[in-house]
């Protein structure tokens, strides 16, 4: 069992001794997983536009991603981290003693990308909230709620509630406190959530179960809660890397998995527009071509798989053998450091920027595409897919960025957005197809859309 020593902090019971007045339940005698009664075997849910939505700054925004994972960063992300004092200032436990005097604008423009979230219906009678669906996170958390799924709740301390929506567990006839639970995920720059667990009905499009963890966030950092339309996470991991202690939750899909008419979901995420996840079948109006499925590697918790090769535009294809994680709940593209300077090599004024830890590019630049193997298969991302937005007047960041050796490849948002995604529980695998994509005839904040 993989563990995320980043995320794993567990929170003493006696924090949550005198807790709400809501009905509890030991969570020893109680199931994990009980009989599901399932209204519908297959779903479609369509996500809805966080309009309020101001993305992180990009290196931050890396930064969290190798401690979301527990990896050490690289050499420029460490140089980054001495060279800049708004890095300096939220990581500076990652590089010792030090640190510099330079700094760089730690303010992005206001949109990069939009971002979605999902409708869910948690309790009895059913209390409508915003989530984030992350394929990287086993947790069900909300502002009163955490697993590696946790929400914004009526538990949580109120200085940090910004108009979130808020579940009421006091409100929902089948909310159960789970005694002596908790959790605690931290991203090492000082955000991150903590809270208790309550076990209460869930419902997402037609599917629901009757005793989904609910992870209640009670305190919450500053830079989640300014984000005052998402209300939490919904994680689709695995068990194995659930934040709660002493009993990890299963994650929504695990719950669900044996009622659905496929032990599928699959993701049709897309750029500058709504997309969609589909429960129990897989909508072939959704891809172009066959789907070819990469077989999860073992002793993970994770959708970690092994991509085969890579190609860069016109360049020869290069059969080389990588692992990655598939992670709706990463934006960058990260990859192995010798690919990510194949590609850049190929951008004319490409440049990695010291201070902020990433490769930059000029803006009028048009990006090449870049493809990804598995077996034959062939996974196309356009060049405009690439643009992350402006760093400054002249130069965009690039949206895929390296790890070294021992740190994450990490298929985020860039590539899954240019893909249709099989989530496939009962192959234990993930398949990957090509779709229509809209051509670049939008340009937003320096993204071809």
């Amino acid at each position: 069992m993989r563990v995320i020593s980043a995320l794993l902090t567990t929170l003493p019971s006696l924090v949550w001794a005198a807790s709400l007045p809501s009905p509890d339940v030991d969570s020893r005698s109680a199931p994990d997983v009980e009989t599901i009664q399932q209204s519908a075997q297959t779903i479609s849910l369509s996500q809805v536009e966080n309009k309020n939505y101001q993305r992180e700054d990009p290196s931050v925004e890396l930064i969290r991603t190798f401690v979301k994972y527990g990896k050490p960063l690289t050499p420029g992300l460490s140089e980054a981290i001495e060279l800049n004092a708004d890095l300096n200032a939220k990581f500076k436990s990652y590089i010792g003693d030090g640190g510099g005097t330079g700094t760089v604008q730690a303010s992005p423009p206001a949109l990069f990308d939009i971002q979605y979230v999902v409708p869910v219906l948690i309790g009895t009678p059913p209390q409508k909230t915003y989530l984030n669906l992350d394929t990287g996170s086993a947790d069900f958390s909300l502002l009163t709620s955490a697993s590696l799924s946790w929400t914004f709740s009526t538990d949580t301390y109120k200085p940090m509630v910004r108009n979130q929506t808020l579940y009421k567990p006091n409100n929902s006839s089948t909310s159960k406190l789970l005694k002596g639970e908790a959790w605690n995920i931290r991203y090492g720059d000082g955000a991150g959530a903590s809270g208790i667990v309550y076990k209460d009905r869930v419902q997402v499009g037609g599917t629901f179960f009757n005793q989904q963890g609910v992870q209640s966030a009670v305190q919450v950092s500053f830079e989640i809660s300014r984000d005052n339309f998402a209300s939490g996470i919904m994680g689709m991991a695995m068990k194995g890397i659930n934040t709660v202690r002493p009993t990890p939750q299963h994650s929504y899909f695990e719950n669900i998995l044996d009622s659905l008419k496929e032990p599928v979901f699959t993701a049709n995420l897309q750029k500058g527009r709504p997309g969609n996840y589909n429960f129990g079948y897989i909508d072939a109006k959704e891809h172009v071509g066959n789907i070819t499925y990469a077989p999860l590697l073992t002793d993970t918790h994770f959708w970690e798989v092994n991509v085969t090769g890579y190609q860069v535009d016109g360049s020869p294809y290069q059969p080389v053998v990588w692992n990655a994680l598939v992670d709706t709940g990463t934006s960058l593209l990260i990859l192995p450091e010798n690919i990510v300077n194949e590609y850049y090599t190929a951008v004319e004024g490409a440049a990695f920027d010291p201070r902020r830890g990433m490769m930059l590019f000029p803006c009028e630049v048009q990006l090449p595409d870049f493809y990804f193997g598995i077996g034959e298969y062939r996974g196309k991302i356009p060049g405009h897919y690439i643009n992350y937005g402006k760093a400054d007047p002249s130069y965009c960041y690039g949206g895929i960025q390296a790890t070294d050796i021992q740190g994450p490849s990490v298929l985020g948002d860039i590539l899954l957005k240019a893909q249709f995604v099989v989530f496939d529980g009962g192959k234990n695998a993930v398949g990957f197809a090509n779709k229509q994509l809209l051509p670049p005839t939008k340009i937003l904040n320096g993204i071809g859309e």
